[in-house]
Formats: C-alpha cells, structure tokens, sequence
C-alpha cells in the first residue's frame, strides 16, 4: 500500500527563508526567491531520497489557526508576536509551485497544520498505510508508532524507539511530558522545578496525568507545585495533544504516489518568478 508522506508547510517554509545556505533572488535582483526556491528544493529532496513511492501532501496553518488553544491557554504562541514574518509573503508563489507539480495541499481556516496533519496520519495508519511527518515540531512525536516516523529538514528519521529511548516515556505520553517540562516553542511554561527526569519518573509504567494526584509519585516536596497547578497543566495537555477528528477535503489523499517532482528552477521558469 502506497506511504503518505505529510508536510508541514508553514515550518518548511520558515526552515527555508531562514536556513537556506544562500539567498536566490529573480535575475533581475528585485525579488527574494529564496521562501519559494528553498521551500521546493527541500520538499523535493526530502521526497526523492526518502519516500520516492509516497504520495505528497502539503499541510498548511489555516487564518486564525491558533485562535482555539489560544482562548484555553492565555499566551499560547504569544512569543511568536515578534517573528520575521516575511517569509509568509512567499506563500501564494509556493502553493502556485504546487499546483504547477500537480502536489497536494490543502490549508483549512482556523485549523493548525499539526492538528490537520495527525487527523491524515490516524486515518492513514487505521488503512493500513505507513507516514512518514516531514517537520522540525516535536508535537508530532505523540503520533510516532511502529508505521509513523518523523522526518526532519535535516533528514533526521525519528521513531517510536528513539523517544522511549531519549526521554524514556511512549510517544503517547508526549503531552503529558510537556505539560510537565514545558514547551518553549509554543509558550508554554510547564511546572517550575519539573524537568526531563523528574517527568519520566512521574510517568514511568505508561501512566498518564490522571494517574498522578493522590498517587505517592506526587510526595516529593519538588512535585507539589503539580498539585497547586493542576487545572493549568491539564489545559497545557490539552493544547499540546493533537487533534485527529478534523473533517479533511475528499479529494486531499488519493492514495496514489506522487511523481518525481521537478526541479525548484524548473518550476520557477514555468512560473515566469525568474
């Protein structure tokens, strides 16, 4: 059965804006192609060396897309006010690129691409089907299991067994970890004095949050702020799981390969962006 191979299109497009090793500009120098140019090299690299047999979606955030964990969690991705977003401006050139290559994608208001990206993947491995998450955003570590791998820019493959093995809990207690730990990326703070082992420990034998009050895990006077906080952390949790009940587009996953895509310049000189 024919791989799925998601991509999560705005972390791409930033990844390529900001860590392409030159910047590509049209010939005349008058336009910054380097949002497009290093968004479509690096998709294409990615696919060719490692799911040439996969077919290629593109996930987009969708406008407004954090507006629902916002309104639970105050200050959910509020340090991402003062980012460049210059790359966004890229955007409409990138989804013509993939009209042009015959690539799927898709972009749903107020929805994250993650939470769009780990309803594809639920679906996919209920089918049957193997999915590769091409994304930097450990959020997609709760979806890992013996089909799912992430993938990241630099072509780390991550698996099931390399979380259990870094942070020695399930990918499906991912959530429950960082509400714990914390998660800098999205803001959100985690419990004071609870880091990396101590929510392992608190975790170890599979449990989740829920198993945790009155429990003798919570005894350790480091563990009392978790008591203190505990409406704060499950909303934590909350924001941090991924949702997998999105209604997708019927016509998004066809369930067929995707043919070898064509170089970024080609594409460029199809599009006349040179």
């Amino acid at each position: 059965m024919t791989g799925l191979f998601l991509v999560d299109g705005h972390q791409l497009l930033y990844r390529a804006w900001f860590g392409f090793p030159a910047r590509i500009t049209s010939r005349d120098k008058t336009r910054d192609l380097t949002g497009v140019f290093g968004f479509l090299a690096l998709m294409r690299k990615a696919h060719r060396l490692h799911a040439p047999d996969h077919e290629l979606v593109v996930v987009f955030d969708g406008e407004h897309a954090a507006a629902r964990r916002a309104a639970t969690v105050p200050g959910y991705k509020a340090n991402r006010v003062g980012v460049d977003h210059t790359p966004i401006a890229a955007l409409p050139d990138v989804k013509r690129a993939l009209d042009a290559a015959t690539v799927s994608w898709t972009e749903i208001d107020q929805m994250e691409a993650d939470d769009v990206i780990a309803t594809a993947t639920t679906s996919a491995v209920q089918a049957g089907r193997s999915v590769i998450c091409y994304s930097s955003d450990r959020d997609f570590y709760q979806l890992l299991r013996p089909a799912v791998t992430v993938l990241t820019p630099r072509r780390t493959v991550v698996t099931a067994a390399d979380i259990h093995r870094r942070y020695r809990i399930h990918p499906c207690q991912w959530p429950d970890y960082r509400a714990l730990t914390g998660d800098p990326a999205d803001n959100i703070p985690g419990i004071r004095g609870i880091g990396p082992t101590t929510a392992a420990t608190l975790l170890t034998d599979g449990w989740h949050l829920e198993q945790l009050p009155n429990s003798p895990r919570l005894r350790n006077p480091r563990c009392h702020p978790i008591t203190h906080q505990w409406s704060e952390v499950l909303a934590w949790r909350d924001a941090i799981r991924l949702r997998t009940d999105i209604p997708l587009p019927d016509t998004l996953i066809t369930g067929q390969p995707t043919a070898p895509l064509p170089r970024a310049a080609h594409l460029l000189d199809q599009l006349h962006l040179w």
